[in-house]
């Protein structure tokens, strides 16, 4: 072996168990966060660091954006079910590493398992799980798991995690939390879902799609 291949090889090694280490030391809660943004990317090969701060944030604050009235809230589900391009995947799946909160796609409804009232019912009575402000603490989980995928190699994987880095740090210093999921995202997994409390799903949702 070439003394350049050898160099190689060892710092490969190295790596390996720089890694090994970082994994072995880590909290249960960090452990939590990597798994949850090992499995979205896993999911969804075209995701973005943008689509996994939606996913997280959604975790931790719940609902976004809430309309007090609902008949407006159902005619947006009724709206988005007459017009989606396509309604794709699965059924569920939790936000973010907590699983506080959940996204349930309206192909749920297409499919005959709920209808837009039962689905509009559950996401009113989301709201009063959800935060509206944004914390220090919430800055600060954020930081911990753009470090946790940066440790495990996955800005590597992830297209445009510099810029896409660089835009969010931006943007939340300008006080801007709430995104939209990335252009690749979309045009990819065409997403058409309404996010959940745990506990309303688990009672009023989770149900019907057993």
């Amino acid at each position: 072996m070439s003394a350049n291949r050898m160099r190689g090889f060892w710092c490969a090694v190295l790596a390996l168990l720089l890694c090994t280490a970082c994994s072995n030391t880590r909290s249960d809660e960090e452990q939590a966060m990597i798994g949850a943004v090992e499995e979205l990317v896993e999911r969804y090969p075209s995701a973005t660091l943008q689509d996994i701060y939606k996913s997280c944030f959604q975790d931790h604050f719940g609902v976004a954006h809430l309309l007090a009235d609902r008949e407006r809230v159902k005619g947006y589900i009724e709206y988005e079910l007459s017009t989606a391009d396509s309604l794709v995947g699965i059924y569920y799946e939790p936000c973010g590493w907590r699983g506080n909160f959940v996204r349930v796609n309206l192909l749920a409804v297409h499919d005959g398992h709920l209808t837009a009232d039962e689905l509009t019912d559950a996401f009113m009575a989301s709201a009063a799980y959800s935060k509206n402000e944004v914390s220090e603490e919430w800055l600060a989980e954020w930081q911990t798991i753009l470090r946790l995928i940066k440790e495990e190699g996955l800005d590597r994987a992830l297209v445009g995690f510099s810029a896409d880095s660089a835009e969010l740090a931006r943007l939340l210093g300008e006080g801007k939390y709430v995104m939209h999921h990335s252009a690749s995202f979309r045009d990819a997994y065409h997403p058409h879902y309404r996010i959940i409390h745990r506990s309303v799903f688990e009672e009023q949702i989770l149900p019907r799609l057993k």
